[in-house]
């Protein structure tokens, strides 16, 4: 069966293995969300030298970013347009959507996560981490993970 790329992590390690690594045991021991299947393909495990590098953590970051956008868009749908309103905001479906943007913002992976960096835990890169990813790319790779079916996630109920 061909599962597509779930997520990419940026890791800063010494090898494409260990790297790997790194993120399988990250994922085994993750709360918030948990796959039947979740495998690394070592061949495209992509170092920070490679040229494929760069444009594959550029779609990453773009696409938390489209996803961030649409939960803001949501809340404009629920009405809400200034801070104070989050306050008055009535349990339910605005509430979950404040609550999945929020965790994007803080860092708390989750299914509709792309990119994450096991470097800061986050969605997002730092300037610092972009400055040291120029300056040293050898030692920063970008590992795909794909995987199968969603067995229990934190924000999202499952069939």
């Amino acid at each position: 069966m061909e599962y597509p790329i779930s997520h990419y992590f940026l890791v800063h390690s010494e090898s494409d293995r260990l790297a790997a690594q790194h993120v399988e045991r990250y994922l085994a021991g993750n709360q918030l969300i948990s796959y039947a299947e979740a495998f690394v393909r070592p061949e495209e495990v992509l170092n920070g030298t490679d040229d494929r590098f760069r444009p594959v953590l550029e779609y990453g970051l773009a696409a938390n970013r489209i996803f961030a956008r649409r939960m803001l868009d949501h809340l404009k749908e629920e009405g809400i347009t200034t801070l104070e309103q989050l306050l008055e905001l009535q349990q339910g479906y605005a509430t979950k959507v404040l609550h999945t943007l929020t965790h994007l913002l803080d860092g708390f992976i989750g299914i509709d996560s792309v990119f994450y960096s096991l470097v800061e835990d986050s969605h997002w890169i730092s300037d610092g981490l972009f400055e040291r990813i120029r300056t040293a790319p050898a030692e920063y790779w970008l590992v795909p993970v794909r995987t199968g079916k969603l067995e229990a996630s934190v924000l999202h109920p499952v069939d």
